[in-house]
């Protein structure tokens, strides 16, 4: 086994993969920059699936009482959530601090009124983001709070969703005739 992937694991990561990573990006700040991608089609009604790498994701909004597939307000906390978790198990490893359970319970409030085209200042948001972490660890809690202070400042989903990202949109429009 090269020692890029040492198979040494620490809360179910590769120390020797997270410490020739961290090494790179040392060596070459450049190294850390990457685009991610997502593709999304629509599937008629308010479904849609979207592809990431050789994920499937179903989204769509339980109106009508249909029920097929996570609204995509959720999937953006279920991000947040699936961040958080990434956040906990690397800087444990990194810090050698032994993880037993990780659970993230989130929750938002958001006000569709300017969704549904009704005439108001109210912006189409997430207004506030509610988030219970759960960990499990035979760490003293003064370790897992410099961990959890550590994470929350680092998430990538958690900086975007308190912070304005850019967008950049680009429209290209078609016709079937």
């Amino acid at each position: 086994m090269s020692s890029f992937n040492s198979g040494v694991l620490f809360n179910g990561i590769d120390l020797g993969f997270i410490s020739s990573m961290v090494n790179r990006v040392k060596d070459d700040p450049e190294k850390a920059k990457r685009t991610i991608k997502a593709n999304t089609v629509w599937l008629g009604g308010t479904r849609s699936e979207s592809t990431i790498r050789d994920f499937k994701y179903i989204a769509d909004e339980p109106w009508g009482n249909v029920q097929g597939g996570a609204q995509p307000g959720e999937l953006v906390l279920a991000a947040l959530g699936a961040c958080l978790v990434v956040g906990y198990s690397f800087d444990g490893a990194l810090h050698g601090i032994e993880l037993k359970k990780i659970e993230i319970q989130v929750e938002g409030d958001s006000n569709g009124i300017a969704f549904m085209q009704i005439p108001t200042d109210i912006l189409p948001n997430l207004t506030t983001a509610r988030i219970k972490v759960y960990l499990e660890s035979d760490a003293s809690p003064d370790i897992l709070e410099e961990m959890h202070k550590r994470v929350i400042s680092i998430s990538p989903v958690s900086s975007t969703l308190s912070n304005i990202a850019k967008l950049e949109f680009d429209l290209t429009t078609g016709s079937g005739v």
